[in-house]
């Protein structure tokens, strides 16, 4: 049976997290397996599940907003220094909440560059026993153009570098956008889809084939995590991601 104690789950604003954390979560329960949930986001109004531990037992960004007159990004960013201050504590909690658990899902702020470029996100990473991957969503109303697709497949590879754990990229909303986006997009990349348009469209360029190498073994895993579906492809992309021979597909 394939174990992976912890998902971490990350994306940019909107773009699902919360609900694939659902999503993941009841397909996982379905298969047999025991599933606990960590809410890292101090600002959510609403989870779509049950948190076994929640940031909001600590810390809210309202309550920093009110007592700290602090507008709301930078009640955020507070809230995020105060729970990197205690993430011994919230592992230790969590896992004693989480007991015999076959996959701990974590949650994380809604702005994802609070959990990935403060030190939040790589001290908790470094924290968690067991294994551990990032599920990296990719957000297909993002996507407008080749750009897009350089900007946020390098994202991937931040979440990567700056987590210290594999990282497996999700094309969310395939029940509004379609499954192919991703592909579409490289095929025009191919065809010259950066030419003469201008100094960004230019360094795409010269950056894609670098991102391409890099993440050659991290094809986008298209979900609906609304719908539940593709919950089976990204779970065989958990385990390939723990494969010394990486993603064959």
């Amino acid at each position: 049976m394939l174990k992976i104690d912890n998902l971490i789950i990350i994306g940019p604003a909107g773009s699902g997290k919360s609900t694939l954390s659902r999503s993941m979560g009841d397909w996982l329960e379905s298969a047999g397996h025991r599933v606990a949930y960590l809410n890292l986001d101090p600002g959510a109004d609403y989870l779509p599940y049950v948190p076994d531990f929640d940031a909001r037992e600590l810390v809210t960004v309202e309550s920093l907003m009110k007592k700290e007159g602090l507008g709301p990004n930078g009640a955020l960013i507070r809230a995020a220094d105060v729970l990197e201050g205690v993430v011994p504590e919230i592992i230790a909690e969590f896992e004693r909440r989480s007991g015999d658990s076959d996959f701990r899902i974590i949650d994380t702020p809604g702005q994802m560059e609070v959990f990935i470029f403060r030190g939040l996100g790589p001290k908790l990473a470094s924290a968690l026993h067991g294994r551990a991957a990032a599920l990296s969503i990719i957000d297909p109303s993002l996507l407008k153009n080749g750009v897009d697709l350089v900007v946020l497949k390098l994202l991937g590879l931040v979440v990567e570098l700056r987590l210290g754990v594999p990282s497996i990229d999700v094309m969310n909303k395939t029940d509004l956008y379609g499954d192919s986006i991703v592909e579409k997009m490289e095929r025009e990349i191919a065809g010259g889809a950066f030419k003469d348009r201008g100094l960004s469209a230019e360094l795409a360029d010269q950056l894609y084939p670098i991102v391409n190498g890099l993440s050659k073994r991290r094809r986008a895993i298209p979900v609906s995590a609304k719908k539940g579906t593709g919950m089976e492809d990204l779970y065989k992309a958990i385990g390939e991601s723990f494969c010394a021979c990486g993603d064959l597909t």
